[in-house]
């Protein structure tokens, strides 16, 4: 953003300093200031002149000649002009013989085209005012011909280029006014009140027609109706300023709604009031097109705000207007629109067409209601300096709220203090809220200041005790605060079990069994809801869901790591996630919130049987366990089927004492071929706050025996469908002295005549701390052990 220091000395005193120091102090205390540029106009021997004839010239269409004749006063110049706006009458910039313009270049008086030119007309490129040059500069009639253009507009300027990104909370910064607002705080010098028209003169005429469909997206529109002429140039000095920031002039009232987005940071829109009967504010309804001021077909959407003339739409809402409706030199009749919009509708709006005016980047800021006032009763000033009476035919008519009112707030002394680390004088405290256009009066509290917040100021900048600290500090000057250390009392760190007791878990999974942590949404998608054929209880509905089928919390996790698993098998064979996460459930005191860890493992390979792969992943949570310290878990076949993956004679129950803590099961069958196309799938659900145990485990120690031991390997035929569990707890009930540990080596799937059998292979370690083992105490162990089997229909293979 760029900002005139002509311009901004309209408003407050500038005389005495140095533009460098004023872009620091700016950057110090209100935005960053990018860069500071020197404007220097080419506009020293330049008149204004009058177009006294104008004929054509030459053969080429394309590019027509006239011959003219210039009057300067008391002088009269010949010159060949080939802008397409000269015309008998035309008030525009000339520069005679002599005169040198933009690039160095010095004119002199020669032939051009047969006819004598002993000067030029000139566009603003030839003034250096910008780059524009494609028509001449118009100039208003009331001029005095032959005037110096160096005793109307100065020939320097400064202008300050501004970071944008630093005034997005800012938009009473959008314009020169609150610009100069920051300079007179931070200098402790005079704001000049802003010049407006008393728009309560009109009260008395009817209202315009004006009606809001969409309050959200249009808090407030407001509008007034006046007599006006569409082919007066603005003037001299308005055009130089606007052009110095890159816009270009079209005529007083385009070049009105231009100036006063630049001095105010409100946009406003001029239509042609002949074309509008009454205003409406509403959403587009149905996809169409609208064609711009800019001559493009736009495709709009049917939630982007429009404005229309009943049922005609005339503009996107604070975006650009419509070509219908454009101010052109046959306007004789203005209908000035100044509202505000809901930014992040215009935004997305903006964005999606690629059409980022100078109003919608400042609408983007959200824009304070009370501008839209301001900014009409500056247009009517305005005019009138021009030289202009506006004739007004309506009230000014508004629908919505202006938020025109202070907001109050308070704050101590005190709490200023302490948050600036410092002592600030109370007179220095108010000095600065005042000059910043606070209203400030002592509470009833002899600490308190009982505050008004402008409503020039956005809520979303100023809301809260801590934002009155920055505005005191920042022009206060950040410099004069002396760094110091915080003083605080120090203390151990409080030590989170939970969170140690996530991370044990963590290295268990992903460093000691491969798996890969994941994160999911935290609600659930109803459409695989409905593919796995589970419909949750008690679920907590979003208000506001990213989509329809996504509305609904999460009560297990279970759904949203199956989703994954299809995906990932194009990448890997085989591969293991979990997720430690959030679930939620409704209950009749509101909601309750728990953690869950749930993984999923997965593999394509041929020569893995899905119980080996089962036992792998209990295997997992069994060291799992150990780590937490809750090695006390055990695994039972599950009952009760309250899930669809929690299938019949495929899935365990993991319980805690008499309480489940999880589930682990494999998937079967239909919900398996809905899951992955191929390969097997285990998966696993545990209460995450249940796996409490020892933060630090009592250290056992068992002295190894000084004499050797023994292993014997003995493998067993068992039922597979009575399950591994059932086996585990009959080998339990057999007993002997000897016998240190049992281990699981080998698992293998019997065919033929045994099919539907299993070998399971044991290894049983004997010894004693005491002696070596003697061949008959061996002997006896075995003896036994087959005897147990043999009484409990139990065969070796």
């Amino acid at each position: 953003m760029k900002i005139s220091l002509d311009w901004l000395g309209d408003h407050v005193d500038l005389d005495g300093l140095d533009p460098q120091e004023v872009a620091l102090r700016l950057t110090m205390g209100t935005a960053e200031v990018e860069e500071v540029e020197v404007l220097e106009r080419a506009i020293a021997g330049v008149m204004v002149g009058e177009v006294l004839e104008a004929e054509p010239i030459g053969d080429d269409p394309d590019k027509p000649l006239h011959r003219c004749t210039v009057t300067c006063g008391g002088q009269t110049f010949a010159t060949v002009c080939g802008a397409p706006n000269v015309r008998v009458g035309l008030k525009a910039p000339f520069a005679p013989a002599g005169t040198t313009l933009a690039g160095g270049v010095t004119l002199e008086s020669r032939e051009l085209a047969g006819h004598r030119s002993e000067g030029v007309l000139c566009s603003a490129a030839e003034l250096q005012l910008s780059e524009f040059h494609e028509t001449l500069l118009e100039l208003p009639a009331s001029l005095e011909t032959g005037a110096a253009l160096s005793d109307l507009i100065p020939a320097r300027d400064i202008v300050l280029e501004v970071d944008n990104k630093s005034l997005t909370h800012r938009p009473d910064l959008w314009g020169h006014y609150g610009f100069a607002r920051e300079l007179a705080a931070l200098y402790d010098r005079e704001l000049r009140p802003l010049q407006v028209t008393d728009l309560t003169a009109f009260d008395a005429l009817p209202a315009y027609p004006v009606a809001i469909d969409d309050l959200e997206g249009c808090p407030c529109y407001s509008c007034i109706e006046l007599a006006a002429p569409g082919d007066l140039p603005a003037t001299l000095l308005m055009q130089a300023r606007l052009h110095g920031l890159g816009q270009r002039s079209y005529s007083l009232l385009v070049d009105l709604t231009n100036y006063i987005m630049m001095e105010l940071g409100q946009p406003t829109h001029a239509f042609d009031g002949d074309k509008l009967k009454a205003v409406r504010v509403a959403a587009m309804g149905e996809s169409s097109t609208f064609t711009t001021l800019d001559g493009h077909e736009r495709q709009m959407l049917a939630s982007d705000l429009m404005i229309w003339n009943e049922r005609e739409p005339v503009a996107i809402a604070g975006v650009m207007g419509g070509l219908d409706t454009e101010v052109t030199p046959q306007t004789t009749r203005l209908l000035l629109e100044s509202a505000n919009f809901k930014g992040s509708a215009i935004r997305r709006t903006s964005v999606r067409l690629g059409l980022r005016s100078e109003a919608s980047l400042r609408f983007e800021k959200n824009q304070p209601p009370v501008n839209a006032r301001r900014a009409s009763s500056r247009f009517l000033q305005l005019m009138q300096e021009a030289g202009f009476q506006p004739q007004v035919s309506s009230r000014f008519s508004v629908e919505g709220d202006l938020k025109d009112r202070l907001r109050p707030l308070s704050v101590s002394r005190a709490f200023i203090q302490r948050k600036a680390g410092m002592t600030l004088p109370r007179e220095t405290v108010e000095g600065i809220l005042s000059s910043l256009e606070f209203a400030v009066e002592p509470g009833a509290e002899q600490d308190e200041l009982k505050l008004g917040i402008p409503p020039h100021r956005s809520e979303q900048d100023i809301s809260i005790p801590e934002d009155i600290v920055e505005e005191v500090l920042r022009v206060y000057g950040y410099d004069n605060v002396t760094p110091r250390m915080p003083e605080t009392p120090t203390e151990p760190v409080r030590l989170d079990e939970g969170l140690r007791r996530e991370h044990k878990a963590r290295r268990m999974l992903s460093q000691g069994h491969g798996f890969t942590e994941v994160h999911s949404y935290s609600w659930f998608d109803d459409e695989w809801l409905d593919a796995l054929g589970f419909q949750p209880a008690d679920t907590l509905t979003l208000s506001n869901p990213s989509t329809r089928q996504t509305a609904r919390m999460r009560t297990t996790l279970v759904p949203n790591l199956l989703a994954m698993v299809r995906p990932n098998t194009v990448h890997r064979e085989s591969f293991r996630l979990y997720e430690l996460g959030h679930a939620y459930r409704q209950t009749a005191q509101g909601r309750d919130e728990f953690s869950r860890l749930t993984g999923v493992s997965y593999s394509a390979a041929r020569d893995l049987l899905p119980e080996e792969h089962f036992r792998a992943v209990r295997g997992a949570l069994e060291d799992l366990a150990g780590a937490l310290g809750c090695a006390d878990v055990r695994f039972a076949p599950g009952e009760a089927s309250p899930t669809p993956w929690q299938q019949a004679g495929c899935w365990l129950s993991i319980s805690r004492g008499d309480r489940q803590v999880g589930a682990l099961g494999l998937l079967t069958g239909e919900l398996l071929e809905t899951v992955t196309r191929k390969g097997q799938v285990v998966w696993f659900e545990l209460d995450a706050d249940a796996l409490v145990g020892p933060l630090y485990p009592d250290v056992t120690h068992v002295q190894a025996s000084p004499y050797p031991g023994s292993w014997h390997d003995f493998s067993l035929v068992w039922e597979a469908g009575k399950g591994y569990d059932a086996l585990e707890r009959t080998l339990d009930g057999f007993s002997n002295d000897l016998v240190k540990r049992r281990e699981l080596l080998y698992l293998y799937r019997l065919k033929g005549a045994d099919k539907g059998k299993a070998s399971y292979t044991f290894r049983f370690w004997l010894g004693s701390s005491e002696r070596t083992l003697s061949g008959e105490e061996i002997d006896a162990f075995r003896d036994g052990f087959i005897a147990f089997l043999g009484e409990r229909g139990i065969p070796l293979r």
